[in-house]
């Protein structure tokens, strides 16, 4: 079964280049592209660094050079004089351009084939190329192109990233929330000022009960005067009738006194002697006071 279609001629020219290119702006040593590059008198290109941190620990190593002061290329071993390092210009050039260009990028290419990765393994969740593909590693492995795994990936993280904005929208909530509460507990009363509001809620309330206490006074002064009023009227009506029964008591009596002076059988007769006299007194005795009632002392 085909994996991928056959690429053309053109292609094949186009990515042996890059691979060549790739290649002539790598350093031997850090298997990175170069920086501040330099030539050795054999000819070969090293990273100034790489060289010299190279030499460096050769200077440690038991056994003598043939020459002081030189040391062996990394590449094919022929002694060079490490004063005679000539930096290369050209080199750090092709070195910045394979840095700077797309079809250069070195996570483009695999780096064992050293071919475009243009298969994703969804084993290994890896990008392949054509020829890893076919490789005992990834034969049996489920690999589709790579721009299906970056459009599933792309599904993924919108996915995700709708979750997540829903979860910065809870977040905002509670955050405004919580701010708010802030602003609220910034904006209460310190204690003194809550203590100062309660003196003047105290204040108030006993204003309000001065207010109803007053009421109240007036209002039983009322009816005290009221009273004392009804119980003068009462007094004064019963003084007149007591004085109308004085008088009434007096004539009865002048009458008891000159029927007293008259004969013995005619102080028996049964019409109009003493008896009748004294019950008629106190019969009206009785119905004065129930009309008048108990009269009490408006002092009481």
């Amino acid at each position: 079964m085909a994996i991928c279609s056959v690429p053309s001629s053109g292609t094949m020219d186009a990515m042996e280049l890059a691979r060549k290119l790739q290649e002539e702006a790598t350093c031997s040593i850090c298997l990175d592209y170069f920086t501040d590059p330099v030539m050795t008198t054999c000819g070969h290109n090293f990273c100034r660094e790489c060289i010299r941190l190279t030499w460096e620990r050769a200077k440690g190593k038991k056994g003598r050079r043939k020459r002081k002061g030189s040391f062996p290329c990394p590449e094919c071993r022929e002694l060079s004089p490490q004063r005679n390092l000539r930096p290369n210009r050209l080199l750090t050039k092709v070195a910045e351009m394979a840095r700077q260009h797309p079809s250069f990028q070195s996570r483009d290419l695999c780096k064992v084939h050293q071919e475009l990765l243009k298969l994703f393994c969804e084993d290994d969740q890896s990008p392949i190329c054509v020829v890893c593909r076919e490789s005992r590693d990834h034969r049996s492995h489920r690999v589709v192109p790579v721009e299906e795994a970056v459009q599933e990936h792309k599904l993924k993280l919108e996915e995700d990233m709708g979750h997540l904005r829903e979860e910065m929208a809870k977040t905002q909530k509670l955050q405004t929330r919580e701010q708010q509460a802030l602003a609220e507990w910034q904006a209460a009363p310190t204690p003194q000022e809550k203590v100062k509001e309660q003196k003047r809620r105290i204040v108030m309330e006993f204003e309000k009960m001065c207010v109803l206490l007053m009421e109240e006074e007036q209002r039983l002064l009322q009816a005290l005067r009221q009273e004392e009023e009804a119980t003068a009227a009462r007094l004064r009506e019963s003084a007149a009738m007591m004085e109308q029964q004085s008088r009434s008591l007096e004539t009865l009596l002048l009458q008891l006194e000159d029927q007293s002076m008259r004969e013995p059988l005619h102080m028996l007769q049964p019409r109009g002697g003493p008896r009748a006299a004294v019950m008629y007194v106190e019969t009206w005795g009785r119905d004065t006071r129930a009309r008048m009632g108990p009269v009490t002392s408006w002092q009481e």
